[in-house]
């Protein structure tokens, strides 16, 4: 369950940094001057993780795209040679067929001046016999007739042969085009794994170094001093940088609608529970209670993100709807009826929760977004 608080101003932590760090005494002036570069740093390195987060969740979009171009195009290159190997193999068999043709001609041509329906030539051929003369004569008009139907077939499978001839031309140009573009996707892929890859090492050593900075400060801070100096570097991570990141985490699109309630609903909260600006309560290894009701302080930002998600993927607490609008991008006000009609903070604000500040954010975004997310 969530805890109804008041607004608290977004420069509270900061504040109370400055009061410590004006506290200590100047034995310690190297300290503060350390906590100073430290706190610059750490903001330097919040910025660079929450950018590359973003970054690598569009880079994760274009990967799927690839992924998708490179099967399209493997599909229609395998299409395209298996037409060309259909068309070789009918190729073969008309040009099988034209040589068959062409090699019978040559014989009739032959046998028409050579040799007749008996063993003597033409020309021993009685021309006191009539009938021997008519049958010769039948003879020689059955071969040219026949040599005629031949020549024929030839002549149309000559024709057929030069067709196919055109036509595999025309498909083997179009499977260079369909394997160049396949082979520029596959660079593109690859080239984008490599980037990704990129990516993560160096938003892996953005929080090895985090995390040596804060080890340097525990060596000469005490533990409360400590708490307060995280407690005012981590607002470095604004309204704005938070939604963006949230938004990567579940894979909704990074759009301004989305953007503007999301911020809307940080607004509603304003709490200063570390890395949880939606003042989620869900339980994660190692997290704290930040208030009576146990909305809760994350040790990271990813653990805050998860958690948040977690929370929103719960059954039967009418969440389902503000995942859908949140993934299809929706009209703000749309997704802020459907926080507002979940169990996340029923009742909030009049029956108003989330609501009533959406068209203050969508006209003032850029100040909004700009605020401290606890």
């Amino acid at each position: 369950m969530l805890s109804r608080r008041p607004a608290r101003t977004s420069v509270a932590a900061l504040v109370a940094c400055s009061a410590i760090l004006v506290t200590l005494s100047p034995a310690h002036a190297d300290t503060r001057t350390q906590i100073t570069n430290a706190q610059q740093r750490l903001r330097a390195l919040e910025a660079q993780i929450a950018s590359e987060q973003a970054s690598l969740v569009a880079l994760q979009s274009s990967i799927r795209d690839s992924v998708v171009k490179v099967a399209d195009g493997r599909r229609l290159y395998d299409a395209i040679q298996s037409q060309l190997l259909v068309s070789q193999q009918r190729r073969s068999q008309i040009a099988g067929r034209y040589e068959t043709i062409r090699s019978e001609i040559d014989k009739l041509a032959v046998g028409a001046f050579i040799g007749g329906p008996t063993s003597g030539s033409l020309q021993s051929l009685d021309p006191r016999s009539i009938s021997d003369a008519t049958d010769a004569m039948q003879y020689l008009s059955s071969i040219v007739d026949h040599k005629a139907t031949l020549a024929e077939e030839a002549q149309t499978l000559g024709a057929q042969l030069k067709a196919r001839a055109g036509q595999e031309a025309t498909v083997m140009m179009h499977r260079a085009a369909a394997l160049g573009q396949l082979q520029s996707d596959q660079n593109t892929l690859m080239s984008a794994f490599a980037q990704q890859e990129t990516q993560l090492v160096q938003m892996a050593q953005a929080r090895a170094q985090i995390s040596a900075l804060l080890g340097q400060l525990a060596k000469q801070l005490r533990a409360e001093e400590i708490a307060a100096a995280e407690a005012a570097l981590r607002h470095g991570l604004t309204f704005g940088k938070w939604a963006t990141a949230f938004l990567g985490h579940i894979g909704a699109p990074i759009q301004r609608n989305n953007l503007v309630v999301i911020v809307a609903w940080e607004t509603a909260e304003f709490t200063s529970a570390r890395w949880n600006p939606l003042a989620t309560t869900y339980p994660m290894r190692g997290s704290t209670c930040y208030n009576a009701s146990c909305v809760r302080n994350y040790v990271s930002l990813e653990q805050g993100l998860d958690a948040t998600n977690q929370t929103l993927s719960r059954p039967g607490l009418g969440y389902e709807q503000i995942l859908i609008d949140l993934h299809r991008n929706a009209d703000p006000m749309d997704t802020a009826r459907a926080i507002n009609a979940s169990s996340w903070c029923g009742g909030c604000a009049d029956g108003q929760y989330v609501v009533d500040l959406v068209p203050s954010v969508e006209q003032h975004y850029d100040e909004y977004a700009n605020a401290s997310a606890g």
